[in-house]
Protein backbone atom coordinates (compact mmCIF):
# COMPACT_ATOMS: atom_id res chain seq x y z
CA UNK A 1 0.00 0.00 0.00
CA UNK A 2 1.48 3.62 -0.56
CA UNK A 3 0.17 6.53 1.06
CA UNK A 4 1.03 10.13 0.04
CA UNK A 5 1.43 12.51 3.00
CA UNK A 6 2.81 15.52 1.54
CA UNK A 7 2.03 18.75 2.04
CA UNK A 8 0.45 17.89 5.54
CA UNK A 9 1.66 18.09 9.69
CA UNK A 10 1.80 16.64 12.38
CA UNK A 11 0.13 15.07 14.23
CA UNK A 12 -2.12 14.79 11.15
CA UNK A 13 0.76 12.55 9.28
CA UNK A 14 0.99 10.41 12.07
CA UNK A 15 -2.67 9.80 12.54
CA UNK A 16 -3.28 9.28 8.78
CA UNK A 17 0.01 6.55 9.27
CA UNK A 18 -1.00 4.53 11.55
CA UNK A 19 -4.61 4.31 10.45
CA UNK A 20 -3.30 2.84 7.23
CA UNK A 21 -0.98 0.64 9.14
CA UNK A 22 -4.58 -0.89 11.33
CA UNK A 23 -5.34 -1.55 7.90
CA UNK A 24 -2.13 -4.32 6.76
CA UNK A 25 -1.64 -7.51 7.92
CA UNK A 26 1.14 -9.32 9.20
CA UNK A 27 4.02 -8.93 6.24
CA UNK A 28 2.18 -6.37 4.44
CA UNK A 29 4.62 -2.99 3.84
CA UNK A 30 3.20 0.71 4.32
CA UNK A 31 5.56 2.83 1.57
CA UNK A 32 4.81 6.74 3.13
CA UNK A 33 5.86 9.98 1.20
CA UNK A 34 6.30 13.39 2.55
CA UNK A 35 7.75 16.43 2.75
CA UNK A 36 7.21 17.72 6.27
CA UNK A 37 10.80 16.38 8.37
CA UNK A 38 9.22 16.43 12.05
CA UNK A 39 6.48 14.13 10.66
CA UNK A 40 9.66 11.35 8.87
CA UNK A 41 10.83 11.80 13.08
CA UNK A 42 7.64 11.63 14.50
CA UNK A 43 6.64 8.30 12.26
CA UNK A 44 9.87 6.30 12.79
CA UNK A 45 9.38 6.72 16.53
CA UNK A 46 6.32 5.33 16.58
CA UNK A 47 7.08 2.12 14.33
CA UNK A 48 9.77 1.48 16.30
CA UNK A 49 7.85 1.91 19.58
CA UNK A 50 5.61 -0.65 18.14
CA UNK A 51 7.42 -2.70 16.99
CA UNK A 52 7.42 -2.31 12.98
CA UNK A 53 10.08 -2.53 10.96
CA UNK A 54 11.32 1.40 9.02
CA UNK A 55 13.58 1.89 6.26
CA UNK A 56 14.13 4.97 3.86
CA UNK A 57 14.42 8.36 4.73
CA UNK A 58 15.51 11.62 3.23
CA UNK A 59 15.22 11.61 -0.83
CA UNK A 60 15.73 15.23 -1.14
CA UNK A 61 15.83 18.61 1.12
CA UNK A 62 12.42 18.01 2.71
CA UNK A 63 10.91 14.77 1.11
CA UNK A 64 11.30 11.57 2.22
CA UNK A 65 10.55 7.82 1.78
CA UNK A 66 9.44 5.41 3.89
CA UNK A 67 8.85 1.69 3.68
CA UNK A 68 7.23 0.22 7.22
CA UNK A 69 6.46 -3.73 7.23
CA UNK A 70 4.71 -4.92 9.60
CA UNK A 71 6.30 -7.77 11.33
CA UNK A 72 4.94 -11.68 11.24
CA UNK A 73 4.71 -12.08 14.74
CA UNK A 74 1.99 -8.91 14.80
CA UNK A 75 -2.11 -9.45 15.88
Amino acid sequence: MELDVRNTICPQTTLVVRRCLMELEPGEQLTVRGDYPPAERAIKRACYRHGFRVSGGQTGEREFVLTITIPEESE
